[in-house]
């Protein structure tokens, strides 16, 4: 970056744009590169190297971002670093020594004040070296470099990209990162102001919800999803009290949680094999969702009354669940909700890039830009050429059919199975039609296959449905533009015409509302709506069981040869069996 004489830079620097590489290294990494506050390109690493939640250093992103959206390595103002201690893979973790003595001193050594002390002593320790090698080889070790803390680059997901201009109320929720849990902070103009905060030890999502998945034989930090999925099957109020000294709000703080158990993360299991020994597993998951949406709901409540403002922005992976968001939106108190869609640890990058452009335009005294939130596909994508030059070297070329929208909705029409690999990547856990397998929503036969033979997962999770934004209201009670898929609704008598994408016992939905953000998939649903009356198809993430989403041809290919899938999408060209 040029040195500043008489405003010289400042002018250089409006014309270009700021421009911010962030980068998140730890669970779930990836890197986000920004201009203006403005994404141009975000991917996790996991997408390039196919090893789902990948932790570590993302080489791959910080590569691709720049590939991606043309800027050249020398061009950035800032590398802006989620969270000042490395999030590692929790599996891992649990053998860390840093993990093993939390564990064990929690409940004597959380007050705020320690946890304060122990991260600046701790992010001395911080692994940056191989992040150092590499911004030595990619010739950016002389650029500013800024530290963002884990729940900052949340809120700052939440609150940068808003829908609205109004002063904001933003939560963030997750199991624990910098050694917090939870935060409330009010938004206005472009800084972000924090007033209270839970710390790790009082954590809602590690010690009831990670916990209680680990109880009933899934991944803690990654099946969570499971409970909620599993929890309209059971019944709450059998397993309710054995649940309720646990965790709850803190009598004296009421914007914060407070931990009565006395044990924290794997200690839980003892205390939760003592008290639901002999309960069914659904209504331990009825239970655990019931208890998480009460203190939840009562914690906003109390954050709206402590600020007065009706606003609500959220981010953190506790707000994936897509249950508690519809819950939150329903509030009286509420006016407005808006949930980041890559809430948890994945979207950390784009939120540090979004903080230190802010902060780096304060600095730089720099009048400051803001893009709402539109569409999210910010990853890679294949050209045609390259798409007809993987064909041919895995001699499919021959094989392979080009296909317009209306013949894939016919072929939907007819029970066909069909994965769809076309355009950017999605940013976050959601497919929202670039990497995503269709089905006819009214075929009830397509559960068993796609759980079974396609997806290998769990029985009782439900799909989602991609619903046309003119049907929204056909099928949703209370229905609102919700393109992200983080958002859920009670469903219509209608809505038996897609049935397949609802959740199999309540009935509830978690669509994704389909515009002209995304044409090409707008299109087959259109198609389809023509052939068969019905507005919206089922759609389910691309992958199998364990994987991420596929993230190139070639785990795209590999994904179709080991299911049942009946027919692959690779940009225009079709792979039938």
């Amino acid at each position: 970056m040029p040195q500043c004489y008489n405003g010289i830079c400042k002018i250089f620097l409006m014309k270009k744009g700021v421009i911010i590489l962030g980068i998140h290294d730890g669970h779930n990494a990836g890197a986000a590169l920004t201009k203006n506050g403005k994404v141009l390109a975000a991917i996790n690493e996991e997408r390039l190297n196919n090893i789902k939640n990948y932790s570590g250093v993302p080489l791959l992103s910080i590569r691709k971002v720049f590939e991606i959206s043309n800027v050249s390595l020398h061009e950035i103002d800032l590398i802006a670093i989620a969270s000042f201690l490395r999030v590692e893979d929790p599996v891992k973790q649990e053998k860390n020594i840093i993990h093993f003595l939390a564990e064990y001193l929690a409940p004597y050594l959380h007050e705020k004040w320690f946890i304060k002390i122990s991260l600046k002593f701790l992010h001395l320790f911080r692994k940056k070296k191989e992040l150092y090698k590499l911004f030595e080889g990619l010739g950016i070790r002389e650029k500013p470099i800024r530290f963002i803390e884990h729940h900052l680059t949340h809120a700052a997901c939440a609150y940068y990209q808003r829908p609205w201009d109004d002063k904001t109320l933003i939560l963030t929720m997750d199991g624990m990162g910098d050694g917090i849990s939870a935060t409330v902070n009010i938004g206005q103009g472009f800084k972000i102001k924090r007033i209270a905060e839970t710390s790790f030890f009082d954590s809602l999502g590690n010690n009831l919800y990670s916990e209680i998945t680990a109880y009933l034989g899934m991944k803690r930090w990654e099946h969570e999803y499971k409970i909620m999925g599993l929890a309209p099957y059971g019944k709450a109020d059998l397993a309710m009290d054995d649940l309720r000294s646990i965790i709850r709000i803190n009598p004296k703080k009421p914007l914060e949680f407070e931990n009565i158990s006395g044990h924290y993360l794997k200690k839980m299991q003892k205390v939760y094999g003592e008290k639901l020994a002999g309960k069914r597993f659904d209504n331990i998951a009825a239970a655990t969702q019931k208890i998480f949406e009460n203190l939840v709901l009562e914690w906003v409540k109390n954050a709206i009354k402590e600020t007065g403002i009706r606003k609500v922005s959220c981010a953190g992976g506790s707000f994936l669940n897509v249950k508690v968001n519809k819950l939150i939106r329903e509030l009286e108190e509420v006016d407005d909700l808006f949930v980041y869609p890559a809430a948890e640890d994945g979207g950390a990058a784009v939120g540090a890039a979004m903080e230190g452009y802010y902060r780096y335009c304060e600095k730089k005294r720099i009048k400051p830009q803001r893009e709402k939130l539109r569409d999210i596909y910010y990853g890679n994508a294949y050209s045609i050429e390259e798409i007809e030059e993987f064909l041919r070297r895995k001699n499919l070329l021959g094989k392979a059919r080009k296909v317009t929208a209306s013949e894939i909705a016919y072929l939907l029409s007819k029970g066909k199975i069909i994965a769809r690999f076309a355009g950017r990547d999605e940013w976050g856990p959601r497919a929202l039609g670039n990497r995503s397998i269709m089905a006819d929503p009214r075929n009830m036969t397509v559960i068993r296959k796609i759980n079974f033979a396609i997806k290998q997962r769990d029985f009782w999770m439900p799909f989602a449905p991609s619903v046309l934004r003119e049907d929204m209201r056909k099928y949703f009670k209370r229905a609102r533009f919700s393109p992200y898929m983080i958002e859920a609704f009670d469903t219509k008598e209608a809505a038996s015409e897609i049935i397949a994408g609802l959740h199999p016992f309540d009935l509830t939905a978690r669509p994704q509302i389909v515009n002209d953000w995304n044409p090409g998939w707008q299109k087959i649903i259109k198609e389809f709506k023509k052939i068969t009356g019905v507005g919206g198809i089922l759609n389910t993430s691309f992958n199998l069981h364990g994987y991420p989403l596929c993230g190139t041809p070639e785990a795209a290919y590999w994904t179709f040869k080991n299911s049942q899938l009946d027919g692959l999408i690779l940009e225009d060209y079709l792979i039938e069996r």
